[in-house]
């Protein structure tokens, strides 16, 4: 008797199920397939032939074979989370019209194969023409349209002026009066709603557990377990509160001081992933709705254990109408599996002016500060160590809205798709912020973004050291794919195996007016700005000597006027890009355009440009910093 392999047992499954390669299968609808497979161009490319060698070829691929792996995949019968993570969601008749796009294209051809065609008089159906593995200038302009991120930054411009509203509005501090009441004893619990009396604000109220001393709408938080409460109280055997989760998990809270959380072994985060634990199904669901102030406090000595969960964190998921801001960790070690960081596992809101400083360990989506995020993190600031498998960051492990004003200092290890700030940016935009510290790992890494798919990177920096024993390895992108860097720079040493950039790793997208000074090594294709070049742009950037040899220019004598990075007299559609958006409202107002408000400071004497508009996060604090932010 044979003995199939799994591979085997498949790919024979497949076939009997299709009723033999020639039968039609015909379910899906070709133009919703190319709808609904916009999100997979990046990746796998708008025919199915990937930009990247690391990821499949799927085009001219069975139509049957297509939909069973990538039900495979949604299912969990295929570990791999990146995928299990664009397909979750769908339906099988989504999954059927993708299959069916992606079927109805050509299959690949090799660059000899594509040359011999031409030659034939045959036109080239896909593929890169010949010498596409040669890195250097870009071979002519991206093929896919590029995401429309309007709305996106209308919406977090707006979220960011509504936080600096709602920060500048808070109540000024707590009084220790608000602590007072919390004398009784640890070992008795009045009320029976699963918090002892020495950290119950209301001890003979199962409807109450914290007050608002002042009156000032914010719920003072005076211990760990109160803060821990808003998510867990009434739990336990025979414990029960009458005052309902969603009731306080939509309120108003405030940090009268700082709060040691040694004394809690295993902190239950606030907001989860639902019963099934699954935060790509739920989304924010049963996430924390309310606001957390921290007040310019800090917790220290945080605790999570939770290594097969997902939304793990302080707060485990942060809901579309919800904030945390003001707040620091210290001394913070969290562990889980998806959507995990010190502070926010899964953010579907807004995140500002917060700072957290510890060690994350995990999976995927994996972050010091916030796991995965939906929303939008501003003036963020992380130091610490990360590591997982997949989309792993230093400040944020998986970006699908804005991270904005932040910075990181970590070191980053994992697979793939690890970045010193931002570990897999979709259809995100990373905005004035910069990382230091160390990536290492695999596949697609960047001093500041790993991947870079649909989405964008603007005014921003890395100083990381990057080393990736694989592709697609940069100084501030490891693989940017259908994307725009602009107005960016990175200084750090980079060493990969192939595709390796003192920018970016591997571009199919556009690289404009910035440069590379960082040392780079590579075993194979590399390159100053790109180490391979797949249909991209670049334009207007430099690098130095120490970076590439070939075409460098002397970055510490370039003038504005060398560069071309200045604006233009009459260039309105460019002052974003020539001038910083010091207020955060996403235009270039008049009394922004002028001189010492311009992206670019070009110093001189000897000194590489720097960016003005990556601002100094700064500490939670209760002050006010040297800009104003806090």
């Amino acid at each position: 008797m044979t003995r199939r392999t799994p591979i085997s047992a498949l790919m024979l499954a497949l076939f009997l199920t299709a009723g033999g390669a020639g039968s039609a299968w015909g379910k899906g609808d070709l133009e919703r397939g190319k709808r609904l497979a916009r999100e997979c161009f990046a990746c796998h490319g708008q025919d199915g032939y990937s930009p990247s060698p690391i990821n499949p070829k799927i085009g001219g691929q069975h139509e049957r074979y297509l939909f069973l792996s990538l039900k495979e995949y949604r299912d969990g019968g295929r570990s791999h989370s990146l995928m299990r993570g664009s397909v979750l969601g769908k339906t099988d008749q989504d999954l059927e019209d993708i299959a069916a796009y992606y079927a109805s294209q050509p299959g690949y051809l090799t660059p000899r194969e594509i040359w011999e065609r031409t030659q034939q008089g045959v036109p080239a159906a896909a593929g890169p023409p010949p010498g596409a593995r040669q890195g250097g200038p870009p071979r002519g302009p991206s093929g896919p349209p590029k995401f429309d991120h309007s709305d996106h930054i209308a919406r977090y411009n707006s979220m960011l002026a509504q936080a600096a509203q709602d920060a500048a509005q808070a109540p000024g501090p707590v009084g220790a009066a608000a602590c007072a009441g919390l004398s009784g004893s640890a070992d008795s619990d009045r009320d029976g709603d699963g918090l002892a009396d020495a950290y119950d604000a209301a001890p003979d109220d199962a409807g109450e557990f914290v007050l608002d001393s002042d009156a000032d709408g914010f719920y003072e938080i005076c211990d760990i377990r109160q803060l821990e409460a808003i998510g867990n109280l009434g739990t336990g055997e025979g414990k029960s509160a009458t005052l309902d989760r969603a009731e306080r998990m939509a309120r108003k809270y405030r940090l009268a001081r700082d709060l040691d959380a040694s004394s809690v072994s295993n902190f239950e985060p606030i907001g989860d992933c639902g019963p099934a634990g699954n935060c790509m199904v739920t989304l924010d669901r049963f996430g924390f709705q309310g606001v957390i102030d921290g007040g310019g406090h800090t917790i220290r000595g945080l605790r999570i254990s939770r290594p097969g969960g997902s939304g793990i964190g302080l707060i485990g998921v942060l809901g579309a109408q919800g904030t945390v801001r003001d707040l620091a960790l210290e001394d913070a070690v969290v562990i889980g599996r998806g959507g995990v960081a010190l502070l926010v596992g899964s953010n579907f809101g807004m995140v500002y002016r917060c700072r957290a400083e510890g060690e994350v360990a995990g999976e995927l989506a994996l972050g010091v500060l916030v796991g995965g995020s939906g929303g939008l993190v501003a003036y963020g600031e992380s130091h610490g160590t990360v590591s997982g498998n997949q989309a792993v960051g230093g400040l944020v492990g998986d970006v699908r809205g804005g991270v904005y004003f932040s910075r990181s200092n970590a070191e980053v290890s994992g697979s793939r798709g690890l970045g010193g700030l931002v570990g897999l940016n979709t259809f995100g935009l990373v905005l004035s912020s910069y990382s230091t510290g160390q990536v290492v790992g695999g596949n697609d890494l960047g001093g500041l973004v790993g991947m870079n798919t649909d989405a964008k990177v603007r005014n921003s920096f890395s100083i990381a050291a990057v080393e990736g024993d694989g592709s697609n390895i940069g100084g501030l992108v490891g693989f940017n794919s259908l994307s725009e860097v602009r107005n960016s720079y990175a200084a750090g040493a980079v060493f990969g195996g192939d595709a390796v950039g003192g920018l970016v790793g591997r571009n199919n997208g556009s690289v404009r007016t910035s440069y590379a000074a960082g040392p780079v090594t590579s075993e194979g294709d590399s390159g100053g700005i790109s180490g391979f070049t797949v249909e991209g742009e670049e334009d207007g950037n430099f690098w130095s000597a120490m970076t590439y040899s070939a075409g460098a220019s002397d970055l510490g004598a370039l003038t504005a006027e060398q560069s071309g990075w200045e604006p233009r007299p009459g260039d309105f559609l460019g002052l974003i890009d020539a001038y910083c958006d010091a207020n955060g409202n996403g235009f270039i107002d008049p009394d922004e355009r002028v001189p010492d408000n311009r992206v670019w400071d070009f110093r001189g004497s000897g000194e590489y440009p720097v960016i003005r508009c990556t601002f100094e996060a700064g500490y939670p604090s209760g002050d006010t910093d040297s800009m104003g932010n806090m």
